[in-house]
């Protein structure tokens, strides 16, 4: 069953420059229960399209189309007084850095509690007993609660704040590069607890990152984002085995494969168009070894290229040959 499905969907900053297309029609489907991972570089919209689902865009950014359809229900058009009730109750939101969801004056008891008691209605007993139940689930020990969040090493910063975004059982977690600033250790820790808190609840997650190892490792789907885009999707065993779009391809050769430690990275040389003006057809052209004439004229659909695999390439009929020269790092050469 499909929890979240997002068509078409743009989002715009305004700026002192023009106005930037963030999101340019990106596609998303999230199936109940299941993790999936929204991958690609910076600056690709990742964050911001977790926050349009949020509904926590800055004030320089609007939705300008598209849908959101969140337990079939279109959220685009709700107003802010119907679309708050939804946060923290039916979606949550973990963000990038764990300081920024803790608040470094209190302890990590008032701003449980605030949660529990004011958006969840519990009565302070209630919550206590809640809270303590959110820290095991997470791996903290209860005790916690009365510290500060400098008192705690960044794993135990990032626990805390999956704990609160878990307060009020939602349905679906965002979770916006929770791992980034851990040291590889701390990461899998982390990443252990948000695959068992999948099982264990039944939670739907989206868990944006810049990572493939990430993705390999903790989720059951991905999404490549790149300059703006949903360019390809599906199971991760799929993508990752025999990726269609040359982004994916040239993603999976630049992080190390530890079944071949003598494999060279194969870096992607160039940088994403600027998406002032983004241009009018494939927006990897420029930095595609594969390009033809065509790819730069007119934009690629996302289509079925494989069961459950959807792509936006004009070559991926051509996909097997193209993975066999992707090996290649002279193939990416400039």
């Amino acid at each position: 069953m499909t929890l979240l499905s997002v068509r078409d969907l743009h989002v715009h900053y305004v700026t002192a420059q023009g106005m930037v297309r963030a999101v340019d029609g990106a596609d998303l489907e999230v199936p109940a229960g299941s993790i999936v991972g929204l991958v690609g570089e910076s600056g690709c919209g990742k964050s911001t399209l977790g926050r349009a689902l949020m509904g926590v865009l800055p004030a320089t950014a609007r939705i300008a189309g598209g849908s959101i359809r969140f337990e079939g229900r279109d959220l685009v058009p709700l107003p802010e007084r119907e679309r708050r009730p939804l946060r923290w109750r039916r979606m949550a939101f973990v963000p990038q850095t764990a300081m920024n969801a803790l608040d470094p004056v209190q302890r990590l008891r008032t701003q449980m509690l605030e949660v529990l008691c004011e958006r969840g209605g519990l009565s302070r007993p209630a919550a206590l007993d809640r809270a303590e139940t959110l820290l095991r689930l997470v791996g903290l020990d209860p005790h916690t609660l009365a510290d500060y969040p400098h008192q705690f090493s960044g794993g135990m910063r990032q626990r805390a704040s999956i704990a609160l975004a878990l307060a009020l059982e939602p349905a679906l977690v965002i979770a916006d590069e929770p791992v980034t600033a851990l040291d590889v250790i701390v990461q899998r820790q982390v990443l252990d607890v948000l695959r068992d808190l999948q099982h264990r609840l039944n939670l739907a997650m989206i868990l944006v990152t810049h990572d493939m190892a990430v993705v390999a490792y903790a989720c059951d789907r991905v999404a490549v984002m790149y300059a703006g885009q949903v360019v390809e999707s599906g199971p991760v065993a799929a993508v990752l085995e025999a990726p269609f779009h040359p982004y994916t391809m040239g993603l999976t050769h630049a992080f190390p494969d530890l079944r071949d430690d003598a494999a060279a990275l194969v870096p992607i040389e160039g940088a994403p168009p600027s998406l002032l003006a983004p241009p009018p057809g494939c927006r990897f052209a420029e930095r595609c070894p594969f390009a033809e004439p065509n790819c730069r004229a007119a934009p690629p659909p996302l289509a079925t290229v494989a069961t459950d695999h959807l792509a936006a390439c004009w070559r991926s009929a051509a996909a097997a040959d193209l993975r066999v020269r992707a090996m290649r790092p002279e193939t990416w050469a400039k």
